[in-house]
């Protein structure tokens, strides 16, 4: 039986679930956030097309979630252990592993927080639509606007929102191939233990 809490071998049921819970919610909004990128800037100022204020909104709230996973994936991990590297691993590979987890945690917050400032910075007259989670609006981050130039800017956010995707983008690559690699040619069991089901 599957247990909650991660050993030193095996990844748990709540870090494998946080994990596969936030990279299917993320995605989705990657490719989501780019698409209302190109066809929402005009329905953000007039506020005549239904559809893409919905989407945009659910993007707001998807992002939310995002967070608040991001949130709880790091205290889930920072409470328990994590499974041991493959005994055959040289040691750059393990502080390549360490690495790329680390940036991806800081991405993870980043993320969703740019998109959050960005949204609360740009301007009521300019984006009527509010800063939504499933219906229930929330408080910008009001605090920005009284910073100076460019931490009070939309530009700002909105491009460390892009870049992020694209290092993220990199870095889950990375992640994805080196997991593979392991599995198919490293014969590890570093792939198997992090799928739902398996024991590694």
């Amino acid at each position: 039986m599957q247990m909650l809490r991660n050993t030193d071998t095996a990844w748990g049921t709540a870090a494998k679930s946080l994990h596969w819970a936030f990279a299917l919610l993320v995605a989705a909004q990657v490719p989501l956030g780019f698409w209302l990128s190109r066809e929402s800037p005009q329905a953000r100022i007039t506020g005549d097309d239904s559809v893409l204020i919905w989407l945009e909104q659910f993007h707001h709230s998807c992002g939310f979630v995002i967070l608040f996973i991001a949130g709880a994936r790091l205290w889930w991990r920072s409470s328990n252990m994590a499974p041991a590297h493959p005994a055959q691993s040289p040691p750059y590979q393990v502080a390549l592993a360490k690495l790329t987890h680390a940036t991806l945690y800081v991405l993870m917050f980043v993320f969703p927080l740019s998109g959050w400032a960005a949204s609360s910075v740009i301007g009521s007259e300019q984006f009527p639509v509010p800063i939504n989670f499933f219906g229930f609006e929330m408080v910008p981050l009001s605090f920005l606007h009284s910073l100076g130039t460019p931490f009070n800017t939309f530009a700002l956010y909105r491009d460390i929102h892009t870049y992020c995707w694209w290092a993220g983008g990199v870095l889950v690559s990375l992640h994805i191939l080196a997991a593979l690699y392991h599995h198919f040619v490293l014969k590890t069991d570093v792939l198997k233990r992090m799928m739902p089901g398996m024991q590694g």
